[in-house]
């Protein structure tokens, strides 16, 4: 028994030997040898692709567009595919990596510098100041609005005849009768029956000189299934018999309203069309240029009338177009690309402003950054526009009334400002920025007059404020000029001497508490100031005496836990009666308030619960009644 079990023993130990010595289980060494070559090929491959993944520099190179160069456009889209092409934040792979374990998100250079905004933010109160109406039609047309030119109207919520009232209650045009305190409605057209739907703050209209036609300007999404687009849309209205309004002409174009202007018979509309980068699309026109629709179609501005600087910083046009009145037949197109929303429209020409930064390396290897302001001047008299020129300063301009036009001068008011930034750039490629000086640490106040023959600088007064100051409102009267600069609760007026530009003189005439969101004329020698009182919820009215040296306050009129609007054509002013109405909201509760200046002080005529927002309300004064219109709701006040 012993024996057989070491037998079987023997035998298995045989049969493991032979299997193991079988050839296809021997790896041979040449074998061998070639397997450890692969591995290490593969490992020498894996590590070289490694490298390159890491260090090899990202593309650069926008898209190539050259397949549109037989478009009329094609200049234009060189120009917006180098523009909206998003360049790499880091250099290569490894940077990005070495950025993310750090856990540190690093800009580059020019995102560094774009960030820092070059003007005041658009939620900043909106100064606004004016000039005479001095307007009166055939028809018994007269004029409310206090247009900033005399003889250019702008278009209003408010409009008046001999007999009527015609008031623009966002998408319902009311018209009353001018009947003391037996005033009633006698007419009313609806412009939209729910297939739009509106910006409500976008509401103006003209009333022609005739009294027989109303233009309403308004601001639109219109659906298309799942598309909205936005438009500015103008309706022409007969309104000859108030109880049967008839719509006559209609007029659309991309974008959104900024504003419009009235003159000799043809009305000038100024609009903003954005380009949306995300549908940006060289095939279709409609994503970059703006579509106009004058009743046969949607189609493109033309490309000779779009104007592109070489320095892009924006995809935004503002848009000027001149159409006929009565018809809305359009006469005239031009549209600025980068521009912003600045436009200012004297007599005979319509001035657009092109913000942009200039930056410079300084001796430390710092670089600081200006922001500095193009204006483009555009002449709208003729058949068509006409570029006359355009001319650099420094600064940003904080709204149409910074700039002014008289005897061939254009006077411009800006805010200076000044960004310090250091930039460091390390071994893997990333980029570090430190923001050394912000925009508002070294801001200022500067004074530019732009001669319109030849388009140069004739005469400056650079950083006349104190430090940190900015522009908050400006009042030109001819050889004269105020501007209120602030950046707290205080007040300081300069009042500038313009007749001799060889010469200008200037002088701080002093602060006072609070600060004014608008400088007004009341004529007879007096300013008007409305704005802050000394605290941020406090409303106040003041009136100052122009003096050879600047002004001096004379009296003012207090609200408390006020609010008011900052658009100037909310206001009503009346020079000759001396007369000032505004809508505030008080304790929560919306209402009008009409003030009589004596010489003395100013004297609270009318103070009633009005519906609606302060902006939107507006109100005239006529033969010793006060007429005042808000959100659906009207009052009548004698007042003398």
């Amino acid at each position: 028994m012993r024996k057989k079990n070491w037998y079987r023993d023997l035998s298995l130990a045989d049969d493991k030997y032979i299997a193991e010595a079988h050839p296809d289980n021997i790896i041979k060494p040449k074998r061998k040898r070639r397997f450890i070559s692969i591995v290490a090929a593969c490992a020498c491959f894996a590590f070289i692709f490694c490298n390159m993944w890491l260090f090899i520099p990202f593309n650069t190179t926008p898209p190539d567009v050259s397949g549109y160069a037989d478009s009329e456009y094609y200049g234009l889209i060189q120009k917006l595919n180098d523009l909206t092409y998003e360049k790499p934040k880091y250099k290569n792979n490894a940077a990005m990596l070495w950025s993310e374990l750090k856990g540190v998100t690093i800009n580059g250079f020019g995102g560094a510098f774009d960030d820092i905004p070059t003007q005041a933010p658009a939620d900043w109160p909106t100064m606004e100041g004016p000039l005479d109406n001095g307007i009166d039609g055939e028809g018994g047309y007269e004029e409310i609005t206090d247009n900033q030119v005399e003889g250019i109207i702008e278009a209003d919520r408010i409009k008046r005849s001999d007999t009527h009232i015609y008031y623009l209650d966002n998408e319902v045009l009311r018209i009353y009768s001018i009947d003391k305190e037996n005033t009633k409605e006698v007419g009313s057209y609806t412009l939209y029956e729910g297939t739009k739907s509106y910006f409500l703050d976008q509401w103006e209209f003209y009333l022609s000189s005739d009294c027989k036609t109303v233009t309403v300007v308004s601001q639109c999404y219109v659906k298309n299934d799942k598309i909205s687009d936005r438009y500015v849309n103008l309706i022409s209205l007969d309104v000859s018999d108030p109880a049967n309004i008839v719509k006559k002409n209609e007029f659309n174009v991309t974008g959104a309203y900024m504003s419009s202007r009235n003159t000799k018979g043809s009305i000038l509309l100024l609009t903003e069309f954005v380009i949306n980068e995300k549908s940006l699309d060289f095939d279709n026109e409609a994503t970059y240029v703006p579509q106009i629709d004058e009743g046969s179609g949607m189609h493109s501005i033309p490309a000779e009338g779009i104007v592109s600087p070489d320095n892009l910083n924006s995809t935004r046009y503002t848009v000027v177009m001149k159409l006929d009145e009565s018809t809305l037949e359009l006469k005239g197109t031009a549209a600025y690309l980068s521009y912003s929303e600045d436009v200012y429209v004297s007599e005979n020409h319509v001035f657009l402003t092109h913000v942009f930064a200039d930056k410079k390396e300084n001796e430390d290897g710092t670089f600081t950054r200006n922001s500095m302001t193009t204006i483009s001047c555009l002449s709208y008299g003729g058949d068509t526009f006409e570029e006359k020129g355009s001319v650099t300063v420094r600064g940003y301009i904080k709204d149409q009334w910074s700039m002014d036009e008289y005897e061939g001068i254009l006077r411009v008011f800006t805010t200076t400002n000044a960004t310090t930034i250091r930039v460091e750039t390390y071994e893997n490629g990333s980029v570090s920025v430190d923001i050394l000086q912000t925009a508002t640490g070294r801001s200022n106040a500067s004074l530019y007059c732009i001669d319109l023959t030849s388009f140069e600088i004739v005469a400056s007064v650079i950083d006349f404020a104190p430090p940190h100051e900015e522009i908050q409102s400006v009042r030109f009267d001819k050889e004269m000029a105020y501007a209120c600069t602030s950046i707290e609760m205080s007040d300081p007026v300069f009042f500038f001497d313009l007749s001799d530009l060889d010469n200008i003189k200037y002088k701080d005439t002093g602060t006072i508490d609070g600060f004014s969101t608008s400088l007004i004329n009341l004529g007879n020698g007096y300013l008007l100031g409305i704005g802050k009182g000394d605290s941020w919820s406090s409303f106040k009215v003041e009136v100052y005496e122009e003096t050879k040296d600047g002004v001096r306050s004379v009296c003012s009129y207090k609200l408390e836990q006020a609010h008011y609007s900052t658009k100037y054509k909310s206001y009503y002013v009346d020079r000759e009666n001396q007369l000032v109405g505004i809508g505030v909201i008080v304790g929560g509760e919306s209402r009008y308030v009409l003030l009589h200046f004596d010489k003395y002080d100013l004297v609270e005529l009318v103070n009633v619960p009005l519906n609606g927002d302060p902006a939107h309300m507006r109100g005239v004064y006529i033969d010793g009644y006060m007429y005042m219109f808000g959100s659906d709701d009207f009052k009548v006040e004698k007042v003398f």
